[in-house]
């Protein structure tokens, strides 16, 4: 099927309009592949993350949602205030039907986000902070929408070096903007596809 998932394709977009529209061809195949097929265990993983941290009333912002996995997790856990944000208008779509979201808006991580300051309790990223995909220059948005005592829950690879992420996370607790609570252990995020991909898990909370 031309539809399908390719780590290839999306890894050899150039720009975020290029990117957007590998994510609009997969859009609707996304879940069986990478659930389905790939085992993916992150959305569930962050998700469990959410629900030990926060209140079930909590106003969460699932950053780069795609198809909207982790929403579906948080309805599961019993969280009613969930907003999401992507790069795809297809991705969304696809969320939107799923009826676990608040607002869902288009826009791309590393640009201005379209909210207030202070407006989140929790901000999640999952998989997006990957070569080729959103830049360390996000952390800066979501420390600003994040309201004091939130938390930003995100992934980073642990198998690739990052360390524009590293030195911007620095940046941000130097400044005292946040202060890190959790790194996790590193674990297979895709164990059937891609087994060599392995990830780490952190907490963020913002002063």
């Amino acid at each position: 099927m031309s539809d399908l998932f390719d780590a290839d394709r999306v890894y050899a977009a150039r720009t975020p309009s290029e990117l957007a529209a590998e994510y609009d061809r997969v859009a609707e195949s996304y879940d069986e592949v990478l659930v389905g097929s790939h085992d993916w265990r992150m959305p569930e993983i962050v998700a469990g993350l959410v629900a030990w941290l926060l209140p079930r009333d909590a106003l969460i912002l699932d950053a780069a949602c795609g198809t909207g996995l982790i929403g579906e997790h948080l309805a599961r856990y019993g969280f009613t205030h969930v907003e999401g944000l992507d790069l795809s208008s297809g991705m969304l779509e696809v969320a939107r039907r799923k009826k676990v979201y608040g607002p869902l808006m288009c826009a791309a991580l590393g640009e201005p986000l379209p909210y207030a300051d202070e407006r989140f309790d929790a901000v999640t990223v999952a998989g997006a902070f990957t070569p080729g995909h959103a830049p360390a220059s996000s952390l800066d948005e979501l420390a600003r929408i994040l309201r004091p005592g939130g938390y930003a829950i995100f992934s980073l690879r642990a198998d690739v070096e990052q360390p524009d992420f590293h030195a911007a996370l620095g940046q941000l607790v130097a400044e005292g903007r946040w202060s890190l609570v959790h790194v996790g252990a590193p674990f297979q995020s895709l164990p059937r596809a891609e087994p060599h991909v392995k990830n780490r898990l952190y907490v963020y909370i913002k002063f």
